[in-house]
């Protein structure tokens, strides 16, 4: 998590910061992207100042703290001498695809929202280069359309024999439906979760180790077009990993009860 969500996704923090003016000279970097960040998101500053003298923030303050924290974070990112530049590269790709400023700008706050809360790390580790390689990514999902969509379906169906093909390409199609309905985007634990349930519904049970298997090759190929990383890669597959183990013992124990019975 970056520490400037750390410090501000407290309610007194936010606060405190919130009441000071832009010219104040005991207002830090932090702050300053704060009062930032809320001048261009006033609903969410108005929540949270509603909340002022509450002992315990109701979960709709907690997340418009959330927004606050993750844009003030996004523009902090936006002028360090690493993360910077990948931020430019993936706005300027993004906006050249045809991306408008502001959704551009939604892609980077979501990439540093995923490394906050995407996944079970320590929270007070700040991964940069996990944000980093998300941020590179967003390049290569800039480029990516219709066609080309087609072209990665026919191409991964067709590296398999005839009997494999038509798994192969309805995995492809669940995940990339799941992920990518609104547009390309990283794939998150939350898409692939989405995915799995999908194939455990539609396909036969018989079928389904191969489905999972399938994923895997899929993600495998996804990172060879760049839109997936290697660390989201290796994460996503311990997601799919630990999902589809858990459904083998969930069915071993449900057969040991049926043999009991």
């Amino acid at each position: 998590m970056h520490p400037l969500i750390a410090r501000f996704i407290d309610l007194p923090a936010t606060l405190t910061a919130l009441e000071k003016k832009a010219s104040e000279a005991t207002l830090d970097t932090e702050e300053a992207a704060l009062l930032s960040a809320a001048a261009a998101f006033p609903q969410a500053r108005a929540a949270v100042l509603k909340a002022k003298g509450s002992k315990t923030p109701s979960n709709e303050t907690q997340q418009q703290l959330i927004v606050l924290a993750t844009r003030a974070a996004a523009l902090r990112i936006g002028v360090d001498p690493v993360l910077g530049p990948r931020v430019a590269s993936a706005k300027a790709a993004l906006q050249a695809e045809g991306a408008s400023e502001s959704e551009a700008d939604d892609l980077i706050a979501q990439a540093v929202l995923e490394e906050a809360f995407g996944y079970a790390e320590d929270p007070g580790v700040f991964d940069a280069e996990y944000l980093a390689e998300t941020l590179d990514s967003l390049v290569f999902l800039s480029r990516v359309t219709q066609e080309t969509l087609d072209d990665w379906l026919e191409a991964f169906a067709r590296a398999a024999g005839a009997g494999d093909r038509a798994l192969r390409l309805k995995v492809a199609e669940v995940l990339l439906e799941s992920a990518w309905s609104e547009g390309p985007q990283p794939v998150t634990p939350e898409h692939l979760d989405d995915a799995i349930e999908q194939l455990a519904d539609t396909v036969a049970e018989s079928e389904f180790s191969r489905a999972a298997s399938t994923l895997s090759l899929f993600l495998n190929f996804l990172a060879e077009k760049q839109v997936v990383g290697t660390q989201r890669k290796a994460r996503l597959e311990q997601v799919l990993a630990s999902a589809t183990s858990g459904g083998a013992e969930s069915e071993e124990d449900d057969e040991d009860a049926e043999e009991d019975e």
